[in-house]
């Protein structure tokens, strides 16, 4: 039995920080792809895991704003994001979910400590969830790009191994080199114990499989 959602969220709640964020980065193209490929992630491994639609709701909302720390700069995007979601008082967010939402924008790129070494987890309930959370978020972030045209996907699962064709509509070094790291798909390798097989079909034919 699934427990019960974090969010509390509705779905103006989100529709409000959906414009939000729009205002904020001038387009939100990136945000709405990393929803739907999140979503569709979460959709795909129900069987694997035990969060429900009130998670996948606070998901698509870290989605939305996982890079709003770009507004200000995109080098240190992630923390200054955080630090946005903790203090901007008009969006409608309750204490709980700006700790999650704020942990999420935080530790969607760069290096994921351990849940037990993770300051940032400190003030956060049920941190083995949230983690989930993120792992869901840093694949989804890991197969779009905001430099690039989003690449056509094709996921599928079998047992425990999750398989993603990934087709850039460019044939560039760039997006044979971005849509073929694994980095940001190990934590949620790591929490469903599972295997992620990424294959990048390029326009000519060619075939790359993430190392």
């Amino acid at each position: 039995m699934s427990r019960p959602g974090m969010d509390g969220q509705t779905a103006s709640t989100l529709s409000w920080c959906r414009d939000w964020v729009s205002e904020q980065l001038g387009g939100i193209r990136h945000e709405r792809r990393v929803a739907a490929i999140a979503r569709t992630l979460f959709d795909l491994t129900l069987p694997m895991h035990d969060l429900n639609r009130g998670d996948l709701r606070l998901l698509t909302l870290g989605a939305y704003l996982h890079d709003v720390g770009r507004s200000i700069n995109n080098k240190n995007h992630a923390s200054i994001g955080a630090g946005i979601i903790r203090r901007e008082r008009t969006l409608p967010l309750k204490k709980r979910q700006r700790r999650i939402l704020s942990y999420l924008a935080l530790r969607h790129r760069g290096g994921v400590p351990e849940a037990g070494s993770d300051p940032a987890l400190k003030r956060v309930n049920d941190a083995g969830k949230v983690r989930l959370l993120l792992a869901f978020l840093r694949a989804a972030d890991a197969l779009d790009s905001r430099g690039l045209p989003s690449p056509r996907l094709s996921i599928s699962r079998r047992g425990q191994r999750i398989r993603i064709v990934c087709r850039p509509r460019e044939d560039s070094a760039k997006a044979r080199r971005i849509f073929s790291r694994r980095k940001k798909l190990r934590l949620l390798e790591e929490m469903l114990d599972c295997r992620i097989d990424v294959v990048v079909v390029v326009a000519r034919g060619g075939v790359r499989a993430a190392a």
